[in-house]
C-alpha cells in the first residue's frame, strides 16, 4: 500500500490541552494546561507533510484566544474550524458521512502508534 499524506482533524479540549468547557470562558482557555506529548505528536504529523486542521466545539467567541493558545504552545496546524457540534446531552457520538475514505480514532490520553484492528463498524446497507 502506497503511503499518502492524510488530513487530520484534531480536537483541542481533552486532546491538546486539559478539558475546558466553553462555559468556563476565555480566561480559563488561555491558561489551559497543554498536553505536551499530544502537541509533539501533532507537530510530527505536520512535519511529515500531513494536513492538520484544528476542529473544536469552541465557538466563534473563543477562536482568537484558541489561536493565541495554539501559538503560545507552538502547535503546528494549517487551519482552525470552530463551532463543531457539541457531543453532549442526548448526542453520544459523531458520525461523519463523506464520499471520501474516513477513519475515526477516539483519543484516549496518548498519541501512540496507529495500528490496524478488527472492529465492528456501522455502514450503509447495500
Amino acid at each position: 500500500m502506497e503511503w499518502r499524506k492524510k488530513i487530520y482533524l484534531i480536537d483541542v479540549d481533552g486532546t491538546l490541552c486539559e478539558d475546558i468547557k466553553n462555559e468556563e470562558g476565555t480566561v480559563r482557555m488561555l491558561k489551559a494546561k497543554p498536553l505536551m506529548d499530544s502537541i509533539a505528536a501533532i507537530n510530527r504529523l505536520y512535519d511529515e507533510g500531513h494536513y492538520i486542521c484544528i476542529f473544536t466545539a469552541r465557538t466563534d467567541e473563543h477562536k482568537e484566544v484558541t489561536e493565541k493558545w495554539l501559538k503560545e504552545h507552538n502547535v503546528k496546524y494549517h487551519q482552525i474550524m470552530v463551532n463543531k457540534p457539541r457531543k453532549a446531552g442526548k448526542y453520544s457520538e459523531y458520525h461523519w458521512i463523506d464520499d471520501a475514505k474516513v477513519r475515526a480514532t477516539t483519543y484516549k490520553g496518548a498519541f501512540t502508534k496507529l495500528v490496524k484492528k478488527t472492529a465492528e463498524v456501522v455502514v450503509f446497507e447495500d
